[in-house]
């Protein structure tokens, strides 16, 4: 990056920002006084080396910065998971974000603010190559999220259906939601751990990818807005019982393949 970005304090659009090497002037503390708008792609997160670095970036007070792209490389080294969990904590965005994208983060949580209001406007989230993570935060939860990536992870279920609330306590999950995509979660054995009349009330696409612990015939009681179902690259299913299809009433589309 241009070593002096930090002094352009009218600037408003900075697509990315690549963190440098060990060098000053090239750190996170560049985007503090930087009002940015719309959004921006943070590269090379694992250069951070501790959370007082990443608070200088002062994220939480943009509130014209609606997509946030945070990205680890999987090339360069990275400090301790425990670290790495700090880093990303001290990375919380303003609650006018829309847009949420993650990378490879290598710790063995997500942040506390992912839990919290702070994504209550959110419509979009992305995650992928996050296999650290012990679990995901409760998305079922958020009010407006209309659009989930997961990609690349160990868990068994996308909702754990514990009782644990992210501030907006209600019945139904996933309440927006109207397009899912999981894909290479090996140890996936369905969405939500509990079953429920009001999930998924809007979920029209919905894409499986890779997913070979799958169990199709969790899906049998929650899909009745469904349009669109294409699984991927599953070699271990032989047949889908018919008792799955009677449960999609408005399904147009369905697409079965062994390859994306």
């Amino acid at each position: 990056m241009p070593p002096r970005i930090g002094s352009l304090t009218c600037l408003k659009t900075l697509s990315g920002f690549a963190v440098g090497i060990q060098k000053k002037g090239y750190q996170l503390g560049k985007l503090r006084d930087v009002n940015l708008y719309g959004s921006i792609e943070i590269r090379h997160l694992e250069r951070v080396k501790n959370d007082t670095e990443a608070k200088e970036a002062n994220l939480s007070t943009k509130g014209n910065l609606h997509s946030l792209i945070r990205n680890w490389s999987w090339k360069g080294p990275h400090i301790y998971e425990s670290e790495e969990v700090r880093v990303i904590e001290a990375l919380k965005p303003h609650p006018n974000l829309t847009c949420l994208t993650i990378n490879g983060f290598r710790g063995f949580r997500f942040p506390d603010w992912m839990n919290h209001s702070v994504l209550r406007n959110v419509v979009s989230i992305t995650i992928r190559s996050c296999a650290n993570c012990s679990g995901l935060p409760p998305f079922g939860e958020l009010p407006c999220l209309e659009s989930l990536e997961l990609l690349m992870g160990s868990l068994e279920y996308v909702e754990e259906g514990d009782d644990v609330h992210s501030g907006f306590p209600t019945r139904r999950r996933f309440p927006s939601l109207r397009k899912l995509f999981i894909g290479e979660f090996h140890n996936l054995k369905g969405l939500p751990k509990k079953e429920g009349e009001e999930q998924f009330p809007v979920l029209e696409q919905m894409t499986i990818f890779d997913c070979h612990m799958f169990v199709y015939a969790t899906l049998s009681s929650y899909f009745r807005d469904l349009t669109s179902l294409h699984i991927i690259h599953n070699n271990e299913v032989t047949s889908l019982a018919e008792e799955i299809f009677k449960s999609f009433p408005n399904l147009k589309y369905l697409k079965i393949s062994l390859i994306y």
